[in-house]
C-alpha cells in the first residue's frame, strides 16, 4: 500500500498532471540505472539507492542521523533538460517524479526485512535569473527514534509537496 500526502497546491497540480495515467513512459532518463541498481543497506543501517550512492560525494560523518544522510544520498533533481518551458512543465516534472518514486517504492517492498520508505517530491520555481519550474525528489527509511526528513503538516501550504510512504505491516 502506498499512502499519498500532499499540500492543496500539489493536489491541484496532481489533478492537472493526471497521475492516474502515469506509466513507465513517464520515467525520467536514467531511471533504468537507478532501478537496476536497487536498494542497498549500508553497514551502519542506512538505506540508499545503489546508483545514487555511487555518485554521492558527501561524508556520512557529517550527519547526526540516518534519515538526513539517506535524504542527502538519495536526493536528486528530477531530470528536466528535455522538457519544454512554461506552465505545462510543472505537471511533467510531477509525472516524472511520481513515476520514479512509485517504482523505487515498489523495489523496496521486494527487499526482505526492508523498513517503510518515504519518497518526497517537490516542484517549485527556481530562484535563478530566468525562473523556471524545477522538481526534486528524495527517499528515506523510517528509523526508530528518528524524525522524518520532512513532514507535510499544513495542507494549505502554498508549497508543492507530495510524499509517498510505502507502508509495511509490522514484522
Amino acid at each position: 500500500m502506498t499512502v499519498l500526502v500532499m499540500t492543496d497546491a500539489m493536489r491541484e497540480l496532481a489533478a492537472r498532471a493526471e497521475l492516474d495515467t502515469v506509466t513507465a513512459a513517464d520515467l525520467p532518463p536514467g531511471a533504468g540505472e537507478v532501478l537496476a541498481a536497487g536498494w542497498v543497506r549500508e553497514p551502519g543501517g542506512a538505506w540508499v539507492l545503489g546508483a545514487r550512492r555511487r555518485s554521492y560525494s558527501g561524508d556520512r560523518a557529517a550527519f547526526d542521523d540516518l534519515t538526513g544522510y539517506e535524504a542527502a544520498v538519495n536526493g536528486r533533481a528530477v531530470h528536466d533538460l528535455d522538457l519544454p518551458r512554461g506552465e505545462e512543465r510543472a505537471a511533467l516534472l510531477l509525472r516524472r517524479g511520481y513515476a520514479l518514486s512509485r517504482e523505487v517504492l515498489h523495489l523496496v517492498r521486494a527487499v526482505p526485512d526492508a523498513p517503510a520508505v518515504t519518497a518526497l517530491i517537490t516542484v517549485s520555481v527556481s530562484s535563478t535569473e530566468d525562473p523556471e519550474w524545477v522538481g526534486n525528489q528524495t527517499f528515506w527509511a523510517r528509523h526508530v527514534g528518528e524524525r522524518p526528513y520532512v513532514e507535510i503538516d499544513d495542507p494549505a501550504s502554498p508549497e508543492l509537496l507530495m510524499s509517498m510512504d510505502s507502508a509495511f505491516p509490522p514484522a
